[in-house]
């Protein structure tokens, strides 16, 4: 049921991106020192026989591309990556989403001053 009302709602928003920003971390290091702050962006994207993109391409380069430009507008000077999802939902409502795929690629990372 999650997965149809978001192919129904994907439309609306596929040619966009988000962001979040974690800022709170209980005064915990990583190994290269304390991080201004976390963030989260993820990319929505349709494909056209799921690897054609249509309106947004939702794939890593383009998505850290997004997390670079959200990162310097926080003022960040350097990015690490910890984690890197993209899904491209071709099962969800088929036969329709083998012609039109929905793409959603998450990258979290830590910023740096």
């Amino acid at each position: 049921m999650k997965r149809i009302c978001l192919l129904l709602i994907l439309p609306l928003v596929f040619n966009c991106a988000t962001s979040e920003k974690a800022t709170r971390f209980n005064g915990l290091n990583t190994e290269s020192g304390k991080p201004d702050h976390y963030l989260r962006t993820t990319s929505y994207g349709l494909n056209l026989l799921v690897i054609f993109p249509i309106k947004r391409n939702a794939e890593f380069p383009e998505a850290v591309e997004y997390f670079s430009d959200v990162a310097k507008k926080n003022k960040g000077s350097k990015i690490r990556i910890i984690q890197k999802e993209t899904s491209k939902w071709f099962l969800v409502l088929p036969p329709i989403s083998f012609f039109l795929t929905p793409v959603i690629t998450e990258i979290v990372g830590e910023v740096y001053d």
